[in-house]
């Protein structure tokens, strides 16, 4: 009976593990016709939102991959993406992160 109750807790506490496992959550994940739209609309938060997510994402891909390549001055990420999103409005903005961060190695 002893070696069931402790097969139930651990079976238990799995369950809970799991359910209380963070997700991944990428908060400046946007498609690029939002960016277009924000850009449009002279929303004066877009730029500085974009260039502090990228900021953010840089430093995880860091921490990821452990490798630090020179960091893009944020005037030319907000650029990049601008110009980006108006070539590619089907896109997201973490392809266009992804493909800024592999040019930077």
């Amino acid at each position: 009976m002893k070696k069931y109750l402790i097969i139930f807790s651990l079976v238990l506490a799995n369950l809970f593990l799991v359910g209380s496992s963070h997700a991944y959550l990428a908060v400046g994940y946007m498609k690029c016709e939002k960016v277009n739209e924000l850009v449009q609309n002279n929303n004066p938060d877009v730029k500085t939102m974009i260039m502090f997510w990228f900021s953010g994402y840089y430093t995880g891909r860091n921490y990821e991959t452990s490798s630090y390549p020179a960091k893009p001055d944020p005037e030319l990420v907000y650029i990049a993406t601008v110009n980006y999103c108006n070539k590619n409005p089907q896109n997201d903005t973490v392809d266009l992160a992804d493909f800024l961060y592999s040019s930077l190695l």
